[in-house]
């Protein structure tokens, strides 16, 4: 399983197209920060879920994912004596690690370009806590998009229909949602957990019954 893990970062860290997704998604935090507004209020524009976010999970998600089905990588390991429950749970390891960076990174870079141009604009101290609330639960949100990404790829298997159905999925869901419109609770973490892992469940089950 170690030895899956660490083959599953090996080609996180090489895929061409991984690397332009973090590059462009710096780029696009970098000209985010170029505004008027100072580092506070960036920061909680940037925890809104947009149909920017839809795009970026997805496109990481076909990236990362869907390519082992075209490229039938998974079925190769399946046939070489692997478990599909470690040929999934392997690729899963590698993907929440590489999506927290992508969601953190642009959001650290958005922030401290409009901190530099424009000051904080508010007392550190005074909203400290609710930064870390905010950043945990919008974390946890851009995860259970990418339980639904997740869940859409293994059903469709094919990239360019799961870009389309995890981008229109994903925003239908967030309005329905509206998450950040409403005061961030212990439920709300709960529920948005509950989501995630139902996503992720189902995913697994038609992993482990589908054709690779």
């Amino acid at each position: 399983m170690k030895i899956l893990i660490k083959a599953e970062f090996y080609k996180l860290g090489k895929l061409p197209s991984v690397r332009l997704i973090f590059l462009f998604t710096c780029m696009a935090a970098m000209l985010r920060g170029f505004s008027s507004y100072p580092g506070y209020q960036m920061y909680i524009i940037a925890l809104v879920p947009e149909l920017f976010d839809a795009v970026v999970v997805s496109v990481f998600t076909a990236a990362f994912l869907c390519a082992e089905f075209s490229n039938r990588t998974f079925g190769n390991a399946v046939l070489s004596g692997v478990s599909r429950q470690n040929v999934f749970s392997a690729k899963l390891a590698a993907y929440f690690p590489g999506l927290l960076v992508l969601v953190l990174l642009p959001l650290a870079v958005s922030v401290c370009a409009a901190t530099i141009r424009n000051g904080f604009g508010a007392d550190w101290d005074a909203v400290v806590w609710e930064i870390i609330e905010k950043l945990l639960f919008y974390i946890l949100y851009r995860f259970f998009m990418a339980g639904f990404a997740i869940f859409a790829a293994t059903l469709i298997q094919n990239s360019i229909g799961m870009l389309g159905t995890g981008v229109a999925g994903i925003c239908l869901i967030t309005l329905i949602k509206k998450p950040m419109e409403h005061p961030v609770t212990q439920i709300t973490f709960l529920f948005t957990i509950v989501e995630t892992f139902m996503f992720l469940s189902l995913a697994a089950f038609i992993f482990a019954k589908r054709e690779l």
